[in-house]
């Protein structure tokens, strides 16, 4: 769930990042527009299973999309967030190690002896 919260604020960071563009470049909308879908798709992978892979799409298109719109600050705002929204992407929603209230499942805690 952690995972799913931390592509949501990606998301959203990638869309407040286009307004660095100039008001509707090609770059401003890329952004705003990945930026919103990521974040929309953070919000649908917190209630169905499978969704998150689409947000692994989509941060490969947002790292490899500075090849096609070359302009500095797009090409480092898709470097950093694609690569971070990929490996939150991968992460299960049942994960919960950094889960900061509750119990961890008792079947994954090795015991001790």
């Amino acid at each position: 769930m952690i995972a799913r919260m931390v592509n949501l604020l990606l998301g959203l960071a990638v869309a407040g990042t286009a307004f660095w563009e100039p008001r509707g470049s090609t770059v401003f909308w890329h952004d705003l527009v990945i930026g919103l879908v990521v974040a929309g798709v953070a919000l649908v992978a917190m209630a169905a299973r499978g969704v998150n892979f689409l947000n692994t799409a989509l941060a490969l298109w947002l790292f490899l999309s500075g090849l096609i719109m070359p302009v500095v600050p797009h090409v480092y705002v898709g470097l950093v967030a694609g690569v971070l929204i990929f490996t939150f992407s991968l992460v299960s929603t049942d994960d919960r190690t950094f889960w900061p209230v509750g119990r961890r499942d008792a079947s994954r805690v090795p015991e001790r002896g």
